[in-house]
């Protein structure tokens, strides 16, 4: 089990920020042996789960990617929420984002973008990307949905300020929760990336459970505050849509 434990923590290295690893990267950030690392990759380089580029580095192989298609193909979320994002991003006019809460993180599924200005806003593929529940949007709005005893457990405890209006105060972040709670849908104001504000708002299933959240971000000169109420009715209205596709 052990061994099981230190080959799984080789995959999780690999991120979008950090795609490819040496062998040397590799050990170090397990404190493992270079020897070690490299049974460990060429046992995953076999099975397809790891490939190895002409630059010597190591990737993540296209067997994952046909799990991850599995895995996507299972929750059924495709089916479900693909035309609603899409409906939902020509209404705000903005980029739109649907993720799931994975830990103390929200786990970016889906990005849609209105048609109208495909050619004007960045693509982002976000799918695998993650951040923190307490300091985005959509993740503050999983949060003031699950039950109160429960956030203690999917807060992080080491609270990373990534801009400066990034609320790392325990009870400040308490008391945020409340508030969204209350008007239902979340506010990020400026709190993971400088200058983009957000809105957010959490997805339920058929059966009343917890699944997922919704958001919409841009310019802070853009989403000002009569702009995130409009888009507040827009991405509650969505959620409710959802509610009615998604019985899991």
């Amino acid at each position: 089990m052990k061994s099981l434990a230190k080959a799984l923590r080789i995959l999780e290295c690999f991120s979008v920020r950090t795609p490819e690893l040496g062998v040397t990267e590799l050990a170090e950030l397990n404190g493992i042996t270079k020897s070690n690392a490299h049974n460990i990759l060429t046992t995953f380089q076999q099975g397809g789960y790891i490939e190895k580029l002409p630059n010597g580095k190591y990737t993540l192989g296209l067997q994952l990617l046909e799990f991850s298609y599995i895995i996507n193909q299972h929750l059924g979320y495709p089916r479900a929420v693909y035309d609603l994002l899409m409906d939902l991003a020509n209404k705000t006019g903005e980029i739109v984002y649907f993720g799931l809460p994975h830990g103390t993180d929200v786990l970016y599924l889906y990005v849609a973008h209105p048609i109208a200005r495909m050619q004007e806003l960045p693509y982002r593929d976000i799918l695998g990307e993650h951040s923190p529940l307490y300091c985005t949007g959509i993740g503050k709005a999983i949060l003031s949905a699950m039950p109160e005893d429960e956030w203690e457990a999917h807060i992080t405890p080491d609270r990373t300020p990534y801009t400066d209006a990034t609320v790392t105060d325990h009870d400040q972040i308490i008391e945020e929760l409340w508030r969204t709670r209350r008007r239902g849908y979340s506010i990020d104001n400026c709190e993971r990336e400088y200058n983009v504000r957000c809105i957010g708002a959490p997805v339920f299933s058929g059966t009343g459970q917890l699944v997922a959240g919704i958001s919409t971000s841009g310019p802070a000169s853009v989403m000002t505050d009569e702009k995130l109420l409009r888009c507040s009715k827009f991405l509650i209205d969505t959620a409710q849509r959802m509610r009615e596709r998604i019985y899991r």
